[in-house]
């Protein structure tokens, strides 16, 4: 066309520069995957990055850097090693361990006479302290999906704490459980997914201990239950109806009388409900204890040591009451006397 339009040889000369400038002029082509060498699947331990062609995206890992070449006419994605370190080649299960250029992955590939067929794909491995380049027509993949579970507090009475004061006998932990799969890739696309199984770390919950010792039961409370000490020691502690504790440290059984004298005892307290006399040799005064029948149907409740009487002696503790028709319906019996801490 350009040979019509000029004669001679400056002519032609003129055509092939308009037609070479014409040609410099056009825009580049991007490329398409068809155009690609090879197909790449960077594993991450993450989801796969799989590069067809073109990077659309810059990546930089420790191993490579990843650069986007949307107008080059490089028919190849631009996976840049780091120069001078050493990478793993593995084919066929054969692993070559070779030293970098400042060059890419393809470059390297061919240098090192390593064939890529249609059917397979390049797979760079960067989890490691080395580039794994695996060449293989099928990739297979496990992870993981971890799913945490939170711990949750329990609180347990603790009969030897006093009431009122709380600890950590326990610390909480969270837990947690993991789902495995795993994922087969053939030239660059996911073909399934296989669910293989799971396993758990159970929380451990943390446990808050609450006191529930009392030195003081309010009159009409009641023994619910009473708990021998593990050791054998003849003590335990005491489950009141309120749910309160109380450590005894010996329990026996006596004789007890009644008495109503109102006045000042042997060691100079007034007498209430509460006061008992006693044989000093045999309960020191001020001896705290917790006085009810064997049986628990007529409950005199806290008693402390503070008097004395002539007739009073050994296993024989007199009750105080506030009236002389309670003393009588008490009459004399045996009672449970547990000596507290």
């Amino acid at each position: 066309m350009f040979e019509k339009l000029f004669f001679g040889s400056s002519g032609r000369l003129l055509a092939v520069s308009l037609l070479l400038a014409a040609t410099l002029s056009l825009p580049a082509p991007l490329v398409r995957p068809e155009q690609a060498r090879h197909t790449y699947l960077i594993e991450t331990g993450e989801e796969p990055i799989v590069i067809n062609g073109t990077a659309y995206e810059a990546m930089d890992y420790d191993h490579l850097h990843v650069r986007t070449n949307e107008n080059a006419v490089i028919h190849d994605a631009q996976l840049l090693l780091r120069n001078g370190q050493t990478v793993v080649i593995s084919v066929n299960g054969e692993e070559t361990e070779v030293t970098a250029g400042n060059e890419t992955v393809d470059h390297l590939l061919r240098r090192t006479k390593v064939n890529v067929a249609d059917d397979e794909m390049v797979v760079l491995d960067v989890t490691g302290d080395q580039l794994v380049i695996t060449v293989t027509d099928v990739w297979e993949r496990t992870w993981e999906k971890v799913t945490p579970t939170s711990y949750t507090t329990e609180r347990v009475a603790n009969p030897a704490l006093t009431k009122g004061k709380e600890r950590v006998k326990q610390a909480g932990q969270d837990g947690e459980y993991v789902d495995t799969y795993s994922d087969v890739y053939r030239c660059g696309e996911l073909q399934r997914t296989v669910y293989m199984g799971r396993s758990e770390e159970p929380a451990v919950n943390e446990i808050i201990e609450y006191g529930t010792a009392a030195s003081y039961v309010e009159s009409g409370d009641r023994i619910a239950e009473v708990v021998p000490a593990e050791d054998g020691s003849g003590g335990g502690y005491l489950v009141f109806t309120s749910g309160a504790t109380m450590p005894y440290t010996s329990v026996d059984t006596y004789n007890a009388t009644a008495y109503d004298i109102h006045g000042i005892t042997a060691t100079g307290y007034p007498t209430e409900i509460g006061v008992v006399a006693v044989d000093p040799k045999v309960i020191p005064y001020g001896t705290r204890m917790f006085i009810q029948t064997p049986s628990g149907s007529w409950v005199y409740g806290m008693a402390v040591a503070r008097d004395c009487g002539g007739a009073i002696k050994g296993k024989i503790i007199d009750l105080w009451f506030p009236d002389y028709e309670t003393c009588c319906k008490w009459g004399r019996r045996d009672i449970t006397v547990y000596f507290l801490g």
